[in-house]
């Protein structure tokens, strides 16, 4: 096949396309959505990246997905096990699974990375750089009835750069195939061999990720790997930073957290203890002095008592 591919060649002409600020919509965005079959379709605001791929698509006479959402290309046409000029590649799109970002590949580069012609990207049609691993699992995708590029399905023992691992593989890319698994809770000993708990560990994340359930890790699955192991990360890097953070206080422009509140409290306990030392050594000072007064009240009657007793007497 040579490098002219139509539906890639039409999206490229269309390089700078952008959505209408405001109540107004792009009419090709639109056209692209009608031509697809999306008869809900008539806007440029709803995210349009399969919208623009459909419209390639269809427009060069291959078939539509009839869907808007990016994922709907992982069932599509035939699956690829390499990104190659013409394949259409999804992306996934956070942790949502079905959100996702679909564009056609036009360059794939040495360093693992490839260029892609995607719309909706910054509101417009325009080439991005992604990495190839980044793709979903099943994700790489060639049009039905169209001519396949010689050797593209080809068994290959080496698929994107990186080998096919099973059972009896040894190496670095094993050791690291097995610490992502154990990202995702395996418990494999990371020794870089590819035994049979290796192999069941991988067996058991293709069935959940509803993969041919191999038991060998080839491309698809490092790829979908990579993208799990991302998202974990993500959402335990998230997790300890909320159990982290500290608590403001409203209008203090501080911020307190549970030693200064231990700390807070051990010093009021202390400033109380003083204060109720204090008022009773006051109020036992208060009572001595109030009984000496009293003594001598009493004392000084006791002695006018005696001497008016004695006078009567002596009268």
């Amino acid at each position: 096949m040579t490098d002219h591919v139509p539906w890639l060649d039409y999206l490229v002409r269309h390089i700078g396309l952008k959505e209408i600020p405001g109540p107004e919509h792009e009419p090709q965005i639109v056209k692209w959505g009608k031509d697809a079959g999306i008869g809900w379709w008539n806007n440029d605001e709803d995210a349009w990246c399969a919208v623009a791929v459909n419209g390639a698509l269809v427009h060069c006479g291959y078939p539509s997905t009839k869907s808007a959402l990016a994922r709907s290309f992982t069932t599509y046409g035939t699956r690829l096990t390499r990104p190659v000029r013409g394949a259409i590649v999804v992306f996934p799109r956070g942790t949502n699974p079905l959100y996702g970002h679909v564009g056609i590949v036009e360059d794939v580069h040495a360093d693992g990375t490839m260029t892609v012609v995607n719309g909706n990207v910054s509101n417009r049609v325009r080439r991005s750089t992604f990495r190839v691993a980044s793709v979903l699992a099943d994700g790489i995708r060639w049009p039905p009835t169209a001519p396949m590029p010689a050797g593209l399905l080809r068994s290959s023992e080496t698929e994107w750069g990186q080998r096919v691992l099973r059972l009896g593989s040894r190496g670095g890319d094993v050791e690291a195939l097995q610490r992502d698994l154990n990202v995702l809770g395996y418990a494999l000993h990371a020794d870089g061999v590819f035994g049979a708990r290796t192999a069941d560990a991988v067996r058991r994340f293709q069935v959940r990720r509803s993969m041919d359930a191999s038991g060998e890790a080839d491309a698809a699955m490092l790829a979908a790997l990579l993208s799990a192991v991302e998202a974990r990360n993500a959402r335990n890097a998230r997790r300890s930073a909320g159990t982290k953070a500290a608590v403001p206080v409203a209008g203090a422009g501080a911020v307190v957290t549970a030693g200064a509140v231990v700390t807070a409290s051990a010093e009021m306990a202390r400033e109380v203890r003083s204060l109720n030392d204090g008022t009773l050594m006051g109020l036992t000072l208060m009572g001595v002095v109030a009984l000496v007064a009293l003594g001598a009240l009493v004392w000084r009657f006791g002695l006018r008592r005696a001497a008016g007793a004695s006078g009567e007497d002596l009268v």
